[in-house]
Parts: structure tokens; sequence; C-alpha cells
């Protein structure tokens, strides 16, 4: 017997079951069961697992930066949306940029000016106010720098957010297929996903949502949905430092000058991670090279990943070193290799399908945490075809319709496949 399925959701992260949670709230169904999550491993078991849990809103993208700002205030009152409870660590951000003369400085204070516009409270600060912030533990340099401090900042233990996951499925009555694998589609006559072959089985769904990150290319090429996405890695490493010298409330630490955050992490460590590279050939080589070969985003399970080098560990040594000079000796206590899902500009991809109307996205860009609640509210409005409460909505910015446009169309040919890569071209123009 074929399972039915009012919403069938693709992907057992942060960003597939905050879908799930909020369609569930808002159906008020009569039947128990009826929206599904199908993850092919274990819930949270991908990127979600290896997240930072830093929640924070300032953005360069001011319609992804009032998104971040409300999806902040809602994880403040998660029990309102998912019914279970998880408490965040609320020190704040201290954003460190260069103060140089080829127009860092004035994006920088551009930045502070637009957020301003929609509320968002990013300003920038000085060394008093930064030593008080750090109990002067931390190196500045006003020359040279510029430092903004964003209050709202907050903190989770990604663990404690997994659990509290599991948690609101099972009090939602939430369907959920660990280890299940989605492995082609069955479309009906008016070209809409009528039935989702698995691993174990078929199941039937009238509306189904993308939540699957840099494995959604492959599961959804049988049908000729192009998603432009990729991974791309991010060295990841925890050090033990004295409490002593690094207090419990510490403010999160977004360094631009060594591109390092910096955080505190399961009361003792410091968690060092760096943000995502944004030059263009660091983004076209995430294309070209293995996440999009046949072994997929499977990349991100490969043991190698759980090592930490080496020289990794040594650049972070420095780092460290460097802007917290007088929190010494630091112990190195594990490192491991995570992934950013991006796309070619880096911004998530979110809304309804071009071509297949009842497939809704849903992917984070490497920025799925924090923006969990609210996609979740987003996605379930537009299945439900409600009236969005969101402040300031907008979704064309984000929609995937953005790369069938010639630009993208372009880029998407140039990366795609091992004999039609940018480093090939760029070789042969030579």
């Amino acid at each position: 017997m074929i399972e039915k399925f009012h919403t069938v959701v693709i992907g057992g992260g942060c960003l597939g079951v905050a879908s799930a949670l909020s369609l569930a709230r808002k159906l008020s169904l009569k039947e128990s069961n009826d929206i599904c999550i199908v993850e092919k491993g274990v819930l949270a078991g991908g990127i979600s697992s290896r997240h930072s849990g830093i929640i924070r809103s300032a953005n360069a993208s001011i319609q992804a930066a009032t998104f971040a700002e409300q999806s902040n205030e809602m994880w403040r009152n998660i029990r309102d949306y998912w019914n279970v409870n998880i408490v965040p660590e609320q020190p704040g951000a201290i954003w460190i940029a260069k103060n140089d003369k080829k127009g860092s400085a004035r994006t920088w204070r551009e930045l502070e000016k637009n957020l301003g516009k929609v509320n968002i409270d990013f300003s920038q600060i000085k060394s008093k106010e930064i030593k008080s912030l750090t109990n002067n533990s931390i190196r500045i340099n006003e020359k040279d720098e510029l430092y903004f401090y964003e209050p709202n900042a907050m903190l989770f233990d990604p663990i404690e957010v997994r659990n509290a996951m599991y948690e609101a499925i099972e009090i939602n009555n939430i369907n959920l297929k660990e280890n299940t694998k989605v492995i082609g589609f069955e479309l009906n006559p008016s070209n809409k996903i009528k039935k989702i072959k698995t691993n174990h089985g078929t199941i039937e769904a009238e509306n189904v949502i993308n939540a699957a990150g840099g494995w959604s290319s492959q599961i959804f090429d049988s049908i000729n949905v192009k998603i432009p996405v990729s991974l791309q890695p991010v060295y990841v490493s925890n050090w033990l430092v004295s409490k002593k010298k690094l207090s419990e409330n510490f403010p999160i630490i977004a360094d631009y000058i060594n591109l390092s955050y910096f955080r505190t992490w399961r009361n003792g460590e410091l968690h060092v991670h760096q943000p995502r590279d944004r030059s263009p050939s660091a983004i076209a080589r995430s294309f070209a090279e293995e996440p999009t070969s046949m072994k997929g985003a499977d990349v991100f399970f490969d043991s190698s990943n759980y090592t930490a080098s080496y020289s990794e560990t040594n650049k972070y040594q420095e780092m460290i070193r460097d802007r917290f000079p007088h929190s010494g000796p630091y112990i190195f206590n594990g490192g491991y290799i995570s992934f950013f899902d991006i796309t070619p500009d880096l911004k998530f991809i979110l809304g309804d399908d071009k071509d297949i109307s009842n497939l809704y996205h849903c992917l984070g860009a490497g920025q799925a945490f924090k923006y969990a609640p609210i996609f979740g509210e987003i996605l379930s409005d537009l299945i439900l075809q409600k009236k969005s409460k969101i402040k300031n909505f907008n979704l064309e910015e984000f929609s995937i319709k953005r790369f069938y446009k010639p630009k993208m169309k372009n880029f998407w040919n140039i990366v795609h496949g091992s004999q039609n890569t940018l480093r090939v071209r760029e070789q042969a123009s030579v």
C-alpha cells in the first residue's frame, strides 16, 4: 500500500524540519502524520550537525537581513513555533573590518546605514567599548581596523538544537523516515510530482519541499530540475583556553581581518571557523570539482573530513594568537572539515520551482540554521496559499528563476562537467 501525504519534505536538516513543523502547526489536520520528512541518513546528520550555532542579522542583502532579524526573534520564542524550548546564549557579536583607503571602510559604514534603515541594531563602536565587552582580551588597532557591534546576536549548542528537533517532530505528529534515499519521481500529466520513489518504496505527495542542500542537484536531475548548488569546504577547530581569560559570555568575534569567526563553545573551548570564500575563483572551483561529480554531496561524509591537518591547525593557531594575544596557551582540542552549501551568487534558493508547480525549494547557501524558523513560515504560507505575515516580504531576490537568466545560465554552462570547467577555459585562453 502506497502512503499518501499532504507534503513530503526531502532533507532532514534544520530547514526541512522547520518547514515541516510550520506546516503541521498551520494545517491543524484531523489526522496525524500528514507531513513526512524523508532523510537519507539520520536527522540533522549532514551540514546541520556541524554548524556553529551562531544567530546574527547583519547581511549585505537587506532583504536577507530583515529575514534574519525576524528569525532571530523567532528563535528567542521558539516554543511558539515548535512546541519545544531551547535557551540561547545572548553575548552579542563584534565585527572587525579593515579601515583602508580602498573602499572597505566605506562599504562597512554603508552597511551600518542600510541596516539602520530597517531597524537592525548594528553600529560602530570605539576601543573603550571593545575593552569592556571583551574584558580587554582581544587585540585592537583602531588605526587599521573598524569595529561594529550587533547586540542581538545569539549562540546555540547544535546538539541541543538537534535533540529539540527530534522532540518537536514527535510532539507535532510528523512522520520521519530516516535512512531513506530518494531515487526518482513520477510526474502526472500536468507536470506535478505525483510519486516519490525511495529505497524503501514509493510514497505520494500533494506537495514536495526540497530541503536537501548540496544533494539537491543529483536528487532532482532525473526530472530535469537543474539546481545550481554545490559544496564549499571550511575548516573548523576547537581550542581549550583558560576560563579565567575567556569568560563564558564572551561575544562572538566576526574577524574580517583574519577571516575567522570565534565563539565560546561548550563551556570551556574557543570554536573557530572561516566565513564563506566569496572570490569568483573559489565559487567556480566548488562547482567544477568533486561535489558536482557522480559522488555528489556524499563527499561530505568522507572519513578524511573528520581529521585535522597540521597546516590548517597551525594557521588557526596563528589567527588566535593574533586576535587573542593575552589568552594563551591555546590547546588544540579537535578539528574537522565542514561545508557550506553554496549557489553561484552565494544567496539562498527559496520559493516555488520554475516548472513544477507543487515543488518548493528551501536551500540555505551556508546559512540555513539562523534562517530556519522564518524559512519554515515562508514555505508553509506558500504551500497553503496564505498571505504572509512576514515583514518586507519579497522572494524575487532568492527565486530559483534567477539562475535561468542569461548571466547565470552562462555561469552554470561554464562550470558544469569535468571537461568544461572554468579552469580549463582559463588555461585555453592564456
